[in-house]
C-alpha cells in the first residue's frame, strides 16, 4: 500500500502556472477594492452556538461499528473517511463529529469539573499537529496516535463533561470550525464571525495549514512540518498583530478550500476502495476535473475570506484605517495563494 497521505496518492493539475496565479491574485485585489468601495459597515452579526441534542444513541451504534472494523482497514478509515470524508460532510452539513464522536459518550460519566479557560484550543492544536506528524512523517505510528488519543479523550471527557470535546478534542474542533462554513445552519459568515476567540485558535489553523503546505512540499521530517506551522502562524501573526485572534476566523474559508483542493483526487479513488473497489473509475480525477476543482476551491476560499476579514476589520478599526488596515493581511492572502496553487502545481 501507498502510504503517502497515510494512504493513496494525489493527483496534480494540467494548466500554465503564471495564468493561474496571475487570475487568483487579480480576483483577490478586485475583491478587495469592491469591498472597500462598497461594503462600508459591518453586515454580519453573531450567532449564539447551540450544541443541539445529546445524541448519545447515535454514538453508541458508531462506537458498535468501529469495533468490528479489521485491523487492516483502520488507515483507510482515520485517514480517509475521519480526515477528509468527515471535513467535507462538516462543511456541507455542519460539525458532523460532534454528533458521530464516540468518545463523547465518556462525558456522561463526567464530574463535569470547570474546563481551565487559559488552555482554550491548545490541547486540540497538539492533537492535530500529532496527527499531521503521523499522517505525513510517520504512518505506520498510526495505531499508537489513536491509542494515546483514546486515552486522553476519555479522561478529558470523564474530567471536564463535554466542554472537553468542544475545546480540546482535535478532530471536533476542526469539525466544528469548518461546520461554521455550512449553509444548514443559518448564514455561514454570520456562523464564522461567531467563532469563539479562544487562546490557541490560531494555533489550530496554522497546524492545518502549515501541514498542507508541508505536504505539499514533499517531505522534510518533523523539523520541516513544525518550520511550515511556525512560517503559517508567524506570517499571519505579523501582518495582523493585535488583531490576530478576532480575525483568525477568516482564515477558515481558507482552511476548506485547500482542504477540498489537496485531498479531493485522494477522496475519490481511496473512498472507493474503502468500498471494496479493487480498480476505482478514476473519471472524476481526470487532470482538468481536478484542475478545476482544486483552482476554483482556493480561490473561493480565499474570496470568502477576503469578505470576513473586511467585515470584521472595519468592525474593529477607525474609519480612516477601514482599508489600510487591511493591507497586510490581504498581501499576506495573495502570498497564501500563489503559494498553496504553486505546492498543487508541484505537487
Amino acid at each position: 500500500m501507498n502510504l503517502a497521505h497515510g494512504v493513496g496518492e494525489r493527483h496534480g493539475l494540467p494548466l500554465p502556472l503564471d495564468l493561474v496565479l496571475q487570475a487568483a491574485a487579480i480576483a483577490l485585489l478586485v475583491s478587495f477594492l469592491g469591498l472597500g468601495l462598497l461594503w462600508k459597515r459591518p453586515r454580519f452579526t453573531e450567532t449564539v452556538d447551540d450544541e443541539g441534542r445529546d445524541r448519545w444513541p447515535v454514538r453508541l451504534i458508531v462506537l458498535i461499528g468501529l469495533l468490528l472494523v479489521p485491523a487492516h482497514h483502520w488507515p483507510h478509515l482515520v485517514f480517509v473517511a475521519l480526515w477528509v470524508g468527515v471535513a467535507v460532510l462538516s462543511m456541507l452539513l455542519g460539525p458532523v463529529w460532534r454528533v458521530l464522536n464516540p468518545l463523547r459518550l465518556a462525558a456522561r460519566f463526567s464530574f463535569n469539573r470547570a474546563y481551565p479557560e487559559r488552555l482554550g484550543h491548545w490541547p486540540a492544536a497538539v492533537t492535530l499537529l500529532a496527527f499531521a506528524w503521523v499522517e505525513h512523517v510517520e504512518p505506520h505510528a498510526l495505531p499508537w496516535f489513536l491509542l494515546g488519543y483514546v486515552i486522553v479523550n476519555v479522561a478529558g471527557g470523564v474530567v471536564y463533561g463535554p466542554t472537553w470535546f468542544a475545546r480540546a478534542d482535535g478532530f471536533e474542533v476542526y469539525s466544528t470550525l469548518l461546520g461554521r462554513l455550512s449553509p444548514m445552519h443559518g448564514n455561514p459568515f454570520r456562523r464564522l464571525m461567531s467563532t469563539p476567540v479562544r487562546p490557541g485558535l490560531v494555533a489550530v489553523i496554522a497546524v492545518q495549514l502549515g501541514a498542507t503546505a508541508f505536504d505539499a512540499i514533499g517531505g522534510g521530517g518533523t523539523a520541516g512540518l513544525l518550520l511550515a506551522v511556525v512560517i503559517v502562524a508567524g506570517s499571519y501573526l505579523l501582518c495582523t498583530q493585535l488583531l490576530g485572534g478576532p480575525l483568525a476566523h477568516s482564515l477558515i474559508p481558507i482552511v476548506a478550500g485547500y482542504v477540498v483542493a489537496h485531498y479531493y483526487s485522494l477522496l475519490v479513488v481511496e473512498g472507493q476502495r474503502m468500498f471494496g473497489v479493487h480498480h476505482p473509475d478514476e473519471t472524476l480525477v481526470a487532470p482538468g476535473t481536478v484542475a478545476a476543482v482544486q483552482i476554483v476551491a482556493v480561490l473561493t476560499g480565499h474570496v470568502l475570506a477576503v469578505i470576513a476579514a473586511h467585515d470584521r476589520t472595519i468592525a474593529l478599526l477607525p474609519k480612516q484605517r477601514h482599508l489600510t488596515g487591511q493591507v497586510p493581511l490581504l498581501l499576506l492572502m495573495v502570498g497564501y495563494t500563489a503559494g498553496g496553487l504553486a505546492l498543487l502545481f508541484a505537487g
